[in-house]
């Protein structure tokens, strides 16, 4: 019995929310049609608009630098050549599957690797 009187609420709450949420809905785009009409808004809108490119613009040189600044610190130097070779800051492999590693940099000394 519990659970049909809470369906039967749920139900009668729904429709009486819905009738009134369509009339509150249609009040709130009024207004902000209106807000959205008015020649301040519009102004302000042009002058955002007019100036994305110059701010697009900044970004994009400074996301480009920022990019440039971590690669320069993250690859170090790293060399690949045709005949397989490669070669970083913490070894190599040549082309006939050889690598070196150097491990003076691991571990608690550098005779020791972690």
């Amino acid at each position: 019995m519990n659970k049909l009187m809470l369906l039967v609420g749920a139900a009668a709450g729904y429709v009486l929310g819905a009738r009134a949420g369509r009339e509150r809905y249609d009040q709130i785009a009024d207004q902000a049609n209106k807000a959205w009409s008015s020649p301040k808004v519009q102004e302000t809108v042009e002058q955002v608009r007019a100036k994305a490119p110059e701010v697009a613009s900044k970004v994009t040189d400074q996301a480009k630098a920022k990019a440039d600044e971590v690669k320069s610190k993250v690859s170090g130097t790293e060399t690949t050549d045709a005949d397989g070779t490669y070669e970083n800051a913490t070894g190599s492999l040549d082309g006939g599957g050889e690598a070196t590693v150097d491990a003076t940099g691991f571990g608690p000394g550098g005779d020791k690797l972690p």
